[in-house]
């Protein structure tokens, strides 16, 4: 099975349309989507119902709890406001009841999925650094695990037997058993690693 991982798609519905067509390209039977589906962008009905619609797997970002008015949830960014305020205006009750009742993190035998920190799902955290990965890896088993957030794409891997954790240079990475994977898909609607095309994972699990 294929299954692809996206994140970060931050209402940038043209991205979302992009996405579409190298999906149907590269054949994945399965979308599952980790978050901030919402903000910034200029068209977030479309972005959301795509979603609804495609994704088999949904996860709530902090922007998109942000604007659902979940309780303890903050954006440190004036614009990152601005911009949820202006979006707020544009969901009805629908919208924001199906937000609320996103999960923040999933977890199956094979993988765990979080928006940010696998450890504490919510928390904001950015993953970036190979001391940051391998505080993060410490905290779950050998399973698999996606996340968004940084919207950077990035693959950590951790050694079972010697503990060392590494950031892969490579793009595609043969899985092993003897290694642990933290893995961001990078970002959909803002990527931010000067790379403007949009970015995603796919997970072949044959």
């Amino acid at each position: 099975m294929r299954i692809a991982y996206i994140s970060d798609l931050h209402s940038n519905f043209f991205a979302v349309e992009s996405l579409e067509k190298d999906l149907k390209e590269q054949g994945v039977d399965e979308i599952r989507c980790l978050g901030d589906i919402l903000n910034f962008g200029s068209r977030p009905i479309e972005t959301l119902q795509w979603v609804k619609e495609n994704c088999n797997i949904i996860l709530r970002g902090e922007h998109d709890s942000f604007i659902a008015g979940i309780e303890g949830i903050y954006l440190p960014n004036p614009l990152a406001i601005k911009s949820a305020d202006w979006t707020f205006d544009f969901l009805k009750e629908e919208d924001f009841e199906f937000i609320e009742n996103l999960p923040v993190d999933y977890e199956d035998e094979n993988v765990i999925l979080t928006h940010d920190e696998p450890s504490v799902p919510g928390s904001m955290a950015f993953i970036s650094s190979i001391k940051s990965a391998k505080d993060t890896m410490s905290c779950y088993s050998d399973k698999i695990c996606f996340y968004g957030h940084v919207h950077i794409p990035l693959i950590f891997v951790k050694n079972l037997k010697t503990g060392k954790v590494f950031l892969s240079e490579n793009q595609e990475y043969n899985l092993k058993e003897d290694e642990q994977y933290l893995i961001s898909v990078g970002s959909v609607g803002q990527p931010k690693d000067r790379d403007t095309r949009l970015s995603y994972v796919i997970h072949d699990t044959d």
